[in-house]
């Protein structure tokens, strides 16, 4: 800064003051409330382009006007069941809150009540448990559903003793969060004010220096918000962490510059006593290092406003605080030590002295100086174990953010335990096609989609337009339907078994009346032998003829009931015409009738001879002679009688062989049948996919209704619910949600709906999509910081060699770091992994803010290789900028430490990386590892831009200038070693 610049300030130091608070006053009153334009900012940060930013914009047109973009979840419950009475007051909320309106953000109500085909899905098995879900008309992050959740908050507060009502879901969950955001950056808001004023009471020993720092950054912090609230409708993202990390860098960097500031106007003022000429003198030498210092914050934070990822993009106004801070640190900390004068340093008499050279950085440098290789090599293989306990091990949890007591989450767990936590968060799958899907192929395929997923093991249901209550509608499958197939054949093939069973009787019942038809025969005949015997023996037989008389008698008795047979078995056969009548048409069956009606009429006749014979007989006194006529005619009845019955003894044999093949080709069908059966029950069992959804069916009220809620008006785009078995935040979540998207591919291509494409959304796939962009933006964004920074050492340096190995001591830093926070975190207090957001953010602040201790130490080095020699120059810049190191170190660690009591678990493992990595960068890489590789290098450490000789004149030349400012920086601020 010029002298002319410089004097006007101090003459000038009311009007700069005065403007300050104006300023101040002026942005309190006119810009934007940083927190909350927080409040209302989505902290995921999706880019607009991603999947599940698609899929909700898709899903939204399906029905307009009963989506919701966002919902919470009430939880009722009783550790013991629910009552009759307790289901009752909460029926009675639920009508309650179905009259809210929708200008109070809330657009429907969903229970057991309103539909109670769904009872299951809101009621616990257990009966413990029941949910109402409330959807809102705005996103989670929107003033009016924040308001929404606070007014369902205020209803349910009157449950009956006994039970517990939390509010969870994604409404809860994002207002507890932003809450313990809040919540926290009071804390660090305090906590980080009472450490600096401590700090700087220890540094100064006097209670007015400490509040020239704190007026300074007061009001840097208060006129930053408003710009970074302002910068926020020019597209700048912010975050919770964007004020936390204002706080902590503002704080930490700005009281380091402050003290540098301070501490060298106290020594140029004890000079003379002239506070204009201290602070020429000051400003002319360490303005310039504060203004180097605050180059590789600024650019660092600047460049992250070049990544793709929101949230990483959401700490550029950082740099915003640093630009401020350092304007600040230049105009109004120096029109504050015009005013105060002297008394900044009360109740000392004397402005005092700096600091001495520390002995322990001397002795590390002469070590480093004697075994620079020792040192490397030492420190590598203490330090790379360190480096292997990183494995990356990320947390997506957004419920390990807040505390557990929390309503929400304990909302979340009384439904992870009574019905999974994929309850509370399900995927949702937009399905696009060029046709319309309204179609029973299209939803045959959609049925063959949603039963693709189903089975996989992370899935616990899907619901859809063929499945809205998240089971299969068997009536359509055709497996249900080939089982009512088999039922029906398993009845044509009992009604075979008995008609095979009727034949096989009827057969049996023949063969042993065909025995007694050849019996008849068979006596027949021998009657008609016997009876011409007896005509020829008439006279023989007549002391015979009263026992032939009765035998007549006999005779006809038999023959009526062979005559009554005959005319049975004939009914018999027209009965089974009558249920069988294809065989009237049969050959076989008319010959057999024939021969039925001949065997018949013989019978007849027989029977009337046989009443002859017996008249005869009774007449055979008066005459003998007609008697042996009569035996005659009746041995030619016999004899015929004998023909017929033996005609009908064949056909009857021939009808029992026809009923045998008829029953063995029942028995044949019969088996065929059960093969049938047996085949579709193996169809079943294997569920192939497949509907037969006839267009009765699909014109139903019901069917209609899950259409219209699952699939657009057009039939273009359509949507699936996926309920995961595991908790939506865990590593086998993403698994499942690459596992869903497989499926659907491989059941989708191909098939009826036409130019399938899908689309998953929901708090797994939002992880998924995380996981991917933040890795890759952060390995894009730490390349730009890291090559910002190099410029800017360079620059400074004018050296390659020196600002690589820089670089490099600060990246096996952040490796060491991250293994240690990683193995305390993970290994040690067992938590799933690290936040997925610390990576980054310790790697962004160790980096740029411990560059600033390299430029300490190898500024002054620099400037004390020209006389003397490296070893001498080493342990000249150690000596005398250890304790500057070492003191920016606690302060700036100080100021993130306040990050851990935050309560926010994402701040606590930042803060934790921050405080180790600076610590562990400022003593171990800063006392022994860049000191051992400067030694290496030699005059290389200037290569190529120009070589030091070491006999030069100690004198600086045209870049003297800011090596003699690092000098007065080291001399001058305060030690803590």
């Amino acid at each position: 800064m010029t002298e002319r610049l410089i004097r006007g300030l101090a003459k000038a130091r009311w009007a700069i003051i005065i403007g300050w608070l104006v300023i101040t006053f002026v942005s309190v009153l006119t810009l934007p409330n940083l927190q909350s334009i927080v409040r209302q900012t989505e902290q995921k940060f999706i880019p607009a382009d991603s999947e599940s930013v698609v899929a909700k914009q898709l899903l939204e047109r399906i029905n307009p006007e009963t989506t919701v973009k966002s919902s919470a979840i009430i939880v009722f419950s009783r550790e013991n069941g629910l009552t009759e009475q307790d289901r009752s007051w909460l029926k009675a909320k639920v009508d309650e809150l179905s009259s809210l309106k929708e200008d109070q953000g809330f657009k429907s109500v969903q229970s057991a009540y309103e539909t109670p085909e769904l009872a299951s899905k809101f009621r616990s098995k257990d009966g413990t448990t029941e949910l109402v879900i409330v959807g809102f008309t705005n996103a989670d992050n929107d003033m009016l559903t924040q308001e929404a959740v606070d007014i369902l908050a205020s209803k349910v507060k009157d449950a009956p003793n006994g039970t517990k009502v939390e509010l969870t879901g994604s409404a809860p969950i994002g207002k507890d969060f932003q809450s313990s955001s809040e919540e926290g950056l009071k804390k660090t808001e305090l906590l980080t004010v009472v450490l600096v004023l401590v700090i700087l009471l220890i540094v100064f020993r006097s209670p007015v220096a400490p509040f020239i720092p704190l007026i300074t950054i007061g009001l840097s912090l208060v006129i930053t918000t408003g710009l970074v609230a302002a910068a926020t409708h020019l597209g700048m993202p912010v975050s919770s962490f964007t004020q936390s990390f204002l706080i902590a860098v503002m704080f930490g960097a700005g009281t380091d510059y402050c003290i540098l500031l301070i501490q060298r106007f106290r020594e140029e003022f004890s000079h003379d006593g002239d506070k204009v000429e201290a602070l020429v003198r000051t400003m002319r030498t360490v303005g310039k290092t504060v203004a180097f210092s605050a180059s590789t914050v600024f650019v660092a934070f600047f460049l992250i406003g070049f990544a793709q990822f929101g949230l990483y993009q959401s700490a550029v106004g950082v740099a915003i605080g640093v630009a401020v801070t350092l304007i600040a640190g230049l105009t109004l900390t120096p029109a504050l030590l015009m005013v105060f004068g002297k008394a900044t340093f009360w109740p000392s008499k004397t402005a005092g002295q700096g600091h001495g050279e520390s002995k322990l950085w001397k002795g590390m440098a002469s070590l480093a100086a004697r075994r620079p290789v020792a040192i490397l090599v030492v420190t590598v293989l203490l330090l790379t174990p360190l480096t292997l306990l990183y494995h990356n091990k990320r947390s997506f949890d957004d419920l390990a953010e807040i505390d557990p007591k929390l309503g929400s989450v304990q909302g979340f767990r009384q439904v992870e335990h009574s019905f999974g936590s994929g309850e509370v968060f399900p995927l949702s799958v937009a399905l696009t096609s060029s046709e319309s899907m309204r179609t029973s192929s299209a939803l045959a395929a959609l049925e063959t989609a949603s039963a693709s997923v189903a089975k996989l093991s992370g899935v616990k249901e899907v619901r859809s337009a063929v499945r809205p209550l998240g089971e299969q509608l068997k009536d359509l499958t055709v497996s249900d339907q080939l089982t009512k197939t088999s039922d029906a054949l398993q009845q044509m093939k009992n009604g075979v078994n008995k008609v095979a069973g009727g034949l096989q009787d009827a057969s049996g019942s023949l063969d042993s009346g065909q025995g007694d038809v050849q019996k008849l025969t068979d006596g027949l005949r021998t009657m008609a032998s016997k009876t011409a015997e007896a005509q020829k023996g008439l006279q023989q037989i007549y002391g015979g003829l009263e026992q032939a008389s009765k035998g007549a008698g006999s005779l006809s008795g038999g023959l009526k009931q062979s005559t009554d047979v005959s005319d049975s078995m004939s009914g018999n056969f027209q009965a089974l015409l009558k249920k069988y009548p294809e065989l009237a048409k049969e050959p076989e069956m008319q010959q057999l009738l024939g021969k039925q009606k001949g065997l018949s009429g013989g019978l007849h006749q027989l029977q009337s001879g046989a009443s002859q014979l017996a008249t005869s007989f009774t007449k055979l006194n008066p005459g003998v002679q007609s008697v042996t006529n009569g035996l005659g005619q009746l041995a030619a009845g016999q004899n015929d009688a004998a023909d017929g019955t033996a005609k009908l003894g064949g056909g009857l044999k021939e009808l029992t062989s026809g009923l045998k093949d008829g029953a063995k080709g029942l028995a044949d069908v019969s088996s065929g049948l059960t093969t049938v059966s047996d085949a579709q029950k193996s169809i079943g069992d294997s569920q192939i996919p497949g509907w037969n959804l006839p267009q009765a069916a699909l014109d139903t009220p019901e069917m209609q209704q899950a259409l219209d809620y699952y699939i657009s008006t057009d039939g273009k785009t359509a949507k699936l619910d996926i309920v995961l078995s595991v908790n939506p935040y865990s590593p086998e979540a993403l698994t499942t949600v690459e596992q869903i998207r497989d499926a659907l591919h491989s059941s989708l291509d191909g098939g009826s709906i036409k130019e399938a494409k899908l689309y998953i959304s929901g708090t797994s796939a939002q992880i998924n999509e995380l996981k991917d962009i933040s890795k890759t933006d952060f390995m894009r964004t730490g390349s730009y910081v890291l090559i910002g920074i190099f410029i800017v050492l360079m620059i400074l340096l004018r050296s390659i060699i020196a600002p690589l190995y820089v670089l490099l001591s600060l990246g096996f830093n952040f490796l060491v770091t991250m293994g240690i926070v990683e193995f305390i975190f993970v290994d040690l207090l067992g938590k799933e992994g690290l936040s997925w957001s610390a990576s980054f953010f310790v790697f962004l602040i160790i980096v740029a803010l411990g560059v600033d201790y390299s430029i300490f130490l190898m500024a002054r080095f620099k400037e004390e290789y020209r006389p003397r020699g490296i070893t001498y120059a080493m342990t000249k810049a150690m000596s005398t900028t250890g304790g500057v190191i070492i003191s920016a170190a606690v302060i700036m660690g100080g100021t993130f430490a306040a990050l851990m009591l935050s309560g926010v678990n994402t701040l606590l493992q930042i803060g934790a990386g921050i405080v180790i990595g600076l610590i562990l960068y400022a003593t171990v890489f800063m006392g022994l590892v860049v000191p051992a590789l400067a030694n290496l290098f030699g005059e290389a450490n200037w290569w190529p831009f120009r070589k030091l000789a070491a006999q030069s004149q100690p004198q600086a030349e045209a870049d003297g200038e800011l090596d003699t400012a690092v000098k007065a920086k080291s001399k001058q601020a305060p030690k803590l070693t």
